[in-house]
């Protein structure tokens, strides 16, 4: 472990022995920082949540397995017995915001100056682009794509791309989807679906793969609905 010696951290937080720490970090004792962590120089984890209902009483952070969170970014402690969390191998950027009882999965990327309100659900491999700002109780699917400085106010669709103020369904996230290596087959059978809904259609079951992951998060409880779609969208 590596932890600066400007650095204040609460002899009660739960370090991993490889974790390192920067300058004048500051880590509460309710936060668990996993192997591989790194937390660079004023990032602020573990600090009261900005929740006027909050009372109070034991409630944590939890980050992941070599997850990197950048200069000056803030994690806010839940206001819950479930912690807010942060998954393996992200990558929090400078000046991130990420609020009380977020839950964010794995190889998550939080660009920089970007603000992720109360109760935020983000799944695996999804990317939020710099100085977004997303809305409390805002699900945002896996692998989806976020358009730098949008306004998200809706849920986004696993998979797609979505961009502007408010954010609306663009596209599939064709370039992140590609990376990924997902197979053409699934590729053009999200496709499909994809201009299903943007005309309006309803979906079917679809048995397994992508495309079941996406119906089964349009089943899914939601406090915002689903963001709109942007007829004649670009890829994003």
């Amino acid at each position: 472990m590596h932890v600066h010696p400007s650095a204040v951290v609460a002899p009660e937080a739960e370090l991993a022995d490889d974790v390192v720490i920067g300058p004048y970090a500051v880590v509460h004792g309710c936060v668990r920082l996993a192997a591989g962590v790194r937390v660079d120089s004023h990032a602020v984890l573990g600090g009261d949540p900005q929740d006027l209902t909050f009372t109070g009483g034991p409630t944590a952070v939890e980050i992941g397995p070599d997850t990197v969170i950048r200069e000056a970014a803030i994690v806010h402690r839940s206001t819950t017995s479930t912690p807010t969390r942060i998954g393996a191998g992200c990558l929090v950027m400078g000046q991130a915001h990420v609020a009380h009882d977020c839950q964010l999965g794995d190889g998550v990327i939080v660009s920089q100056a970007v603000t992720l309100g109360g109760h935020v659900t983000i799944g695996d491999g999804a990317v939020v682009g710099g100085m977004s700002l997303v809305q409390q109780h805002v699900r945002i699917g896996r692998q989806a794509m976020v358009g730098a400085m949008s306004k998200v106010t809706r849920d986004v669709l696993p998979f797609c791309g979505v961009d502007g103020n408010p954010a609306t369904h663009r596209a599939l996230n064709a370039v992140g989807l590609k990376r990924s290596g997902m197979p053409p087959q699934e590729y053009h059978a999200l496709r499909r679906v994809f201009d299903l809904l943007r005309d309006g259609h309803e979906l079917d079951s679809w048995a397994d793969g992508p495309v079941a992951q996406l119906v089964e998060f349009l089943a899914g409880p939601s406090r915002r609905g689903i963001s709109p779609f942007r007829h004649g969208g670009e890829a994003v």
